[in-house]
């Protein structure tokens, strides 16, 4: 049997659309439901703000989201800046009107890139930093610092 016969049948449908009627379907790896959810899945479902720097609209994300993402807490991505694992945050929101703490200065909260984050989640997942014990810290800051944009 020769290949004529398939390369017809071929021709003839070959302008259809590889699936039946007319909504998209939403369970293919190329579909954009499912190019969002792999998206989302990997900053565990948040979604930054748009801030206008210096004349460039940037997506920005706060510590709680950042943390989030990571899921770590606040007081761990504080530790890790406070031991230089990671930069201090290059951007902070306006500080809150009044005095919040007596005694201590008002700062704004803490605002991350999406380089940032993704630099972030990147390190955690290939130095092993979810297990604290057995992670592999020094190559962690190694990377953090080299892929680390401001």
């Amino acid at each position: 049997m020769g290949t004529e016969g398939v390369d017809d049948l071929m021709g003839l449908f070959g302008d259809l659309p590889n699936f039946p009627g007319k909504r998209v379907p939403k369970n293919r790896p190329d579909s954009p439901a499912v190019v969002n959810s792999v998206i989302e899945n990997r900053y565990n479902g948040i979604k930054g703000k748009e801030y206008i720097i210096n004349g460039e609209k940037m997506t920005m994300y706060t510590i709680g989201q950042v943390c989030a993402a990571l899921d770590k807490s606040a007081v761990t991505l504080r530790m890790w800046e406070s031991k230089g694992w990671i930069p201090k945050s290059s951007f902070r929101t306006p500080p809150p009107n009044g005095v919040q703490i007596p005694g201590k200065a008002s700062k704004g909260r803490r605002l991350y890139t999406q380089q940032q984050l993704d630099t972030l989640i990147d390190g955690v997942a290939l130095f092993n930093i979810a297990d604290r014990h057995r992670g592999d810290w020094k190559a962690f800051k190694q990377y953090i610092q080299e892929n680390w944009k401001r």
